[in-house]
């Protein structure tokens, strides 16, 4: 769940002095946060000789974005955009021909920037093999777009059902996102993880409905305000559209949810007996204060952070995340949040400009809801059969952490099916380490053995 660039805030941080001569910085220029999300910094000079930044983040669907505040000169640049809370601040660098700098959005990275050209554009496209595959070959099912109303909210959802060949009535899912402004094809790094999921369900004679999130993409409503209990209601939407078609059968109605989806989908079970089934894809099992905190710590350690580094960082969440679960009133929170933040910068805990970059990220209506949520009294309360699939090397939603909490929360169930697959991370790709930063290198968007898993699975219901 810890992503960069869309999903989370920031605050301007400044970056060491370093040996600078005059460079000019108007021009394309290329960089990897955490060496893992490519962004691409466009920087124009207009006739009346003001600075602009057009930033595109090519692993993540050519994002595209301008910058509110811009200053440039012969050795510096910094930008910031106040709709993704982010902001850059580098130095020219002679020796190395870089911009050395800093990249702050709810946490401090370092993000250099190197002259780009045209054929280092084409070399970041990436091969995604399953995607091309189903973008070449001819399908043998067919994909509608459709709308379907949230009553609750009001509000419009947009995406897009596949159904296999035939009549029907057939057997169905609802794909519920991660967490972040996901479409309906969940796009991470170039990775479209619902675009193979619904290909290969409906291949496999499964009809398939998926969405974009609330505010994203064709969906109306306003994302930034929304917690994971609207999200809830949105599934609930579509699963009750579902109902309404006589190409679905009814009884044979489930959903599939990935990470935050996965803490989804059990609550539309709980409250709706009739529906079929549930599959959670790296859903997790503990309170979110403890998985952000176990995340947050195997990330640091396979990023290359030293013990100390992660102790450090480990300290100051522990205790904002105590702030906000302590049941004062928001505005009391914030100002202990506040002192908080303000103290641990002073004291070396969080690096110099960061507090109000954490303070933005824990004030977001999504963010505390999340955070004091304990997934373990909805677990179990699902009586319907339930696949629980985690990545062996997961470190988003650890997968031995969370699948001892599901076991046990949902031990009054017997038709619950729980699986580690050796080998794959948190997006179900084979990987090396588990580590965000493998995402968007692997070729692969999700492993056929978790595929196939699935699909055998909700078969037999």
């Amino acid at each position: 769940m810890k992503k960069f660039l869309i999903t989370c805030s920031t605050v301007f941080a400044m970056s060491a002095s370093l040996p600078a001569l005059a460079e000019d910085p108007v021009g394309n220029w290329t960089g990897l946060v955490e060496g893992a999300i490519r962004l691409n910094i466009y920087l124009t000079k207009t006739q009346t000789g003001q600075h602009e930044v057009t930033l595109i983040s090519p692993d993540q669907g050519n994002f595209t974005i301008k910058a509110d505040k811009v200053e440039a000169g012969e050795n510096f640049m910094r930008f910031s955009i106040a709709k993704l809370n982010c902001n850059y601040d580098a130095k020219w660098d002679e020796a190395q021909k870089t911009w050395v700098g800093t990249w702050t959005q709810g946490q401090v990275v370092k993000l250099n920037l190197t002259r780009l050209d045209e054929k280092a554009i084409a070399a970041q496209v990436k091969k995604r093999p399953q995607e091309e595959a189903i973008a070449k070959n001819p399908r043998n099912y067919s994909s509608t777009e459709v709308s379907f109303q949230n009553t609750k909210a009001n509000i419009n959802l947009a995406g897009t059902i596949t159904l296999p060949q035939g009549k029907g009535p057939f057997p169905a899912v609802v794909l519920v996102h991660g967490s972040g402004p996901n479409d309906r094809d969940q796009t991470i790094i170039e990775h479209k993880v619902f675009l193979v999921l619904a290909d290969h369900f409906t291949k496999q004679g499964i009809a398939v409905l998926r969405y974009d999130k609330r505010g994203v993409a064709a969906s109306k409503g306003d994302y930034k305000t929304a917690t994971s209990f609207d999200f809830a209601d949105d599934a609930q939407a579509a699963v009750d559209y579902l109902r309404t078609r006589s190409d679905i059968n009814h009884s044979k109605l489930g959903i599939v949810g990935h990470s935050e989806g996965g803490l989804i989908a059990p609550m539309v079970a709980a409250n709706d007996p009739k529906l079929g089934f549930i599959v959670l894809m790296a859903g997790p099992g503990v309170r979110s204060d403890a998985l952000l905190l176990e995340q947050s710590r195997l990330i640091g350690l396979a990023n290359g952070e030293s013990q100390a580094e992660v102790d450090k960082d480990q300290k100051v969440s522990r205790a904002a995340y105590a702030i906000i679960n302590s049941g004062a009133d928001d505005k009391t929170i914030t100002e202990r949040l506040t002192a908080h933040f303000d103290k641990a910068e002073k004291d070396g805990d969080l690096p110099k400009g960061a507090a109000a970059g954490q303070l933005s990220t824990l004030e977001k209506p999504w963010f505390r809801a999340f955070l004091k949520y304990d997934p373990a009294p909805t677990l179990s309360k699902v009586k319907q059969p339930t696949l629980v699939l985690n990545g062996e090397l997961d470190l988003q939603v650890p997968s031995k952490m969370n699948l001892d909490a599901i076991r046990a929360h949902m031990k009054a169930n017997k038709k619950v099916v729980i699986k580690e697959l050796p080998k794959l991370n948190h997006l179900f790709q084979v990987a090396t380490t588990g580590s965000p930063t493998e995402y968007g290198k692997i070729e692969e968007t999700v492993s056929p053995i978790a595929l196939d898993a699935m699909s055998s699975w909700i078969l037999q219901q």
